[in-house]
């Protein structure tokens, strides 16, 4: 039976108003926090494929996306190549980095507390390589990376466009997720999730169904991570750094882990924690920090969970249970 393509209308409207945005605050600054909102959203987008949907606890997602971010800038650099031409040579790398660590923790039986700290560790060696080869890297410095002709810009100007590319992939992203939870691979992972052996049982080839989906979300991670990359103008230890990965996870547990606005939300609403707190220096990440624990102790469904609840109830339609 063929699935039609579903576009939910609240995503439709929430990226028609970030469409808008730019037409009431044109500061560059203001810019560039719109800009990271749509970075973010898509991150988290990822998150929720493999965190969310397949019970793979990655606390590599900052090495995944910098991964890509370095490839693709230093391909560009050194042989002189267009940029949109390295940027799936960056994907493809992390792409099979992922799928290779999804694939060697299921085989091994790792749980979901040694894959974070597997793969935490491998965060940890993605940042120490890229300052171990600082002849190829620029170590600490960062690596500026070649200009990234984007979509328009001649019309509408660099920043806008950017940002208009990188909110129409994060669109992109939120329709996709929403269809990838309908599809067969989707329905498949939340029997898994509910039951693996029984899942097994009935010939749901669980190894295939989870390296696939985080082969999904390390090519999200991959793309978003060479935008925000070139969106900078530089790729550093700094950007892609092992605290991307908590903010990642604060903003997938506040909006709802699972959920289909999740993203849109966590993203939006941490992005502007960060600038309101940012004149606090370290002690933001600390805040950060206390803010997960509780999330995790007290506030597991998250805001977009709770609030269709709320209209579940309201509208006297309870939404089937998950998993």
């Amino acid at each position: 039976m063929k699935i039609s393509l579903e576009i939910p209308k609240p995503a439709v409207i929430f990226f028609l108003i970030f469409a808008l945005l730019p037409f009431l605050f044109s500061n560059p600054y203001q810019l560039r926090i719109m800009t990271i909102v749509a970075i973010f959203s898509s991150f988290v987008y990822a998150a929720n494929i493999i965190i969310g949907e397949s019970r793979q606890l990655f606390l590599c997602m900052s090495a995944l996306a910098g991964i890509s971010a370095y490839t693709s800038a230093i391909l560009a650099s050194s042989y002189h190549l267009n940029p949109w031409i390295t940027i799936p040579a960056g994907v493809l790398f992390s792409v099979a980095v992922g799928a290779m660590l999804s694939y060697v923790s299921i085989v091994r039986g790792l749980g979901e507390v040694f894959v974070a700290i597997v793969t935490l560790t491998f965060t940890l060696i993605f940042e120490n390589v890229v300052l171990g080869l600082r002849w190829l890297t620029m170590g600490e410095t960062g690596l500026v990376t070649p200009v990234l002709w984007w979509p328009l810009q001649e019309i509408l100007g660099r920043r806008v466009a950017s940002y208009y590319t990188i909110l129409l992939f994060a669109f992109f992203v939120s329709v996709f997720y929403a269809n990838f939870i309908r599809s067969r691979l989707g329905i498949a992972l939340r029997a898994i999730r509910s039951d693996r052996i029984s899942a097994e049982v009935v010939g749901i080839d669980v190894t295939r169904y989870n390296v696939i989906a985080a082969s999904i979300g390390s090519a999200i991670l991959a793309v978003t991570g060479s935008f925000y990359g070139y969106f900078n103008g530089m790729v550093s230890p700094g950007i892609f750094s092992p605290s991307m990965d908590i903010i990642i996870i604060l903003m997938l547990l506040l909006g709802g882990l699972r959920t289909l606005y999740g993203p849109l939300i966590g993203a939006t609403t941490i992005v502007l924690v960060l600038e309101s707190t940012r004149g606090f220096g370290q002690l933001t990440l600390t805040f950060l920090g206390i803010m997960l624990v509780v999330l995790i102790l007290t506030f597991r469904e998250g805001i977009s969970s709770i609030a269709e609840k709320a209209f579940a109830r309201i509208s006297g339609s309870e939404r089937e249970p998950e998993a």
